[in-house]
């Protein structure tokens, strides 16, 4: 976690201690256990799932809605500008 946020913020996910999420990247990290004292013991040093979502992934309804409605009017400005390009 220490080499991804030299990127970009991490932040521990408030619900679970053991997970991570990069919210500017749209990514989560996901381990069922925090690693201990036992070497020998891999599971816990890795995490077990990620989660890479697409923009608009943390929005609620209203911004869903309101990112619909910018591409609807984008979309209908293009074609206004460019009406024979296909």
């Amino acid at each position: 976690m220490r080499r991804v946020g030299e990127f970009t913020s991490i932040e521990e996910d408030p619900d679970d201690d053991v997970s991570f999420v990069a919210p500017d990247l749209l990514l989560s990290f996901w381990r069922p256990f925090a690693a201990d004292d036992e070497p020998e013991e891999e599971q816990g040093y890795y995490f077990s799932s990620v989660l890479m979502a697409r923009p608009g992934y943390y929005d609620t309804p209203a911004q869903a809605a309101e990112r619909l409605r910018q591409k609807l009017v984008t979309a209908r400005q293009e074609a206004v500008v460019s009406p024979g390009v296909v």
